[in-house]
């Protein structure tokens, strides 16, 4: 769901031309008629000699070419310039053309269903291009691990970041499926890179289907949510943002999961959205679960909706920002 919302503005300079020669056009007729009054007034009040009027006439002539040849060259000079402008346009819209494209492309295809667990995302970026991000690995036919993350900054530098950022989560997922040692791992690796700017919050999910345990870390993200029976229990545990500071370490949490459980993790573009922060969001999710029960796609669908229909935070205009959910859940 990708809405966009930037776009080249300005009048192109196809519209330019028939404008400019309209309006050369005007201003020489009324400069001839100027001219010619000025003209006209000078004898009245000077009453020249022949040889004045000779003068005059001249006088005034080559001062209206002198400002008709000006005023062309201003409107040449103008058209040429909005050539440019536009150029630099269309060179900016192909480059995000471009950073849109690839990161469409490193959204990975939702698992299917298996074991009786179901999995659901959903990500609308603010603009053509966002700093959000999901992404999930087939450790082993009965492993499963995401990564939800926000980085910071959007635009086409995003776009880029994001791409080091699936790079380094899938090569170190191949020595280590632990969600606290991937996080530290992945924080050295991407401070090593961008010193601290930009940086990721984040969350690392494992799921072990056979067991139906499921092993997050949180990295400065928002705090995920597990409802069971109606009640619900936030998942933060986990650390700093990655990336942030030169070493960071992380804790994780194993929880065991029985049917009807439903896991949440959204980006702070969800929590945003209501008015009172987390409290208002934990209503909606739960809301949200009510009406999907452990339909994971029903749940998504649930609270990407709840979220974009609200007005953001209080006191705050013409908020917006990338909306992220994904969804784990277990069949009754």
């Amino acid at each position: 769901m990708i809405s966009a919302r930037e776009g080249s503005s300005g009048i192109s300079s196809a519209a330019f031309a028939p404008r400019a020669l309209a309006l050369a056009g005007i201003v020489a007729v009324a400069f001839y008629a100027i001219a010619g009054l000025t003209e006209a007034t000078l004898i009245r009040i000077l009453r020249p000699t022949e040889l004045e009027l000779d003068w005059i006439g001249d006088a005034v002539l080559s001062s209206a070419l002198g400002i008709a040849v000006y005023l062309w060259l201003h409107l040449r000079a103008t058209r040429l310039a909005l050539t440019e402008h536009e150029r630099a346009q269309v060179i900016i819209q192909a480059q995000l053309s471009m950073a849109e494209a690839m990161q469409r492309r490193l959204l990975p295809p939702i698992p299917p269903p298996a074991h009786g667990f179901e999995w659901a995302a959903l990500l609308t970026p603010a603009g053509r291009i966002g700093g959000d991000f999901f992404d999930f690995l087939k450790l082993a036919p009965g492993l499963r691990l995401t990564l939800i993350a926000d980085i910071s900054g959007k635009g086409i530098s995003a776009a880029m970041a994001l791409a080091l950022l699936r790079f380094t989560f899938r090569h170190v997922a191949r020595d280590t499926q632990n969600p606290a040692e991937l996080a530290t791992r992945m924080s050295v690796a991407l401070y090593e890179e961008w010193h601290g700017s930009p940086y990721v919050t984040c969350v690392i999910v494992r799921v072990d289907l056979v067991s139906r345990t499921l092993t997050y870390a949180n990295a400065g993200h928002p705090p995920g949510m597990l409802v069971r029976d109606g009640t619900n229990r936030e998942l933060s545990e986990g650390g700093l943002p990655l990336g942030l500071f030169p070493r960071a370490t992380y804790n994780e949490e194993q929880l065991d999961l029985v049917d009807g459980d439903v896991c949440i993790f959204m980006t702070d573009g969800i929590t945003d959205a209501f008015d009172n922060g987390m409290r208002s969001c934990r209503a909606a999710i739960l809301d949200a679960v009510r009406e999907g029960r452990s339909s994971a796609r029903a749940v998504c669908r649930a609270v990407m909706s709840e979220a974009r229909e609200a007005h953001g935070p209080t006191g705050v205009e013409n908020w917006a920002d990338d909306q992220t959910v994904v969804v784990v859940s277990v069949r009754k």
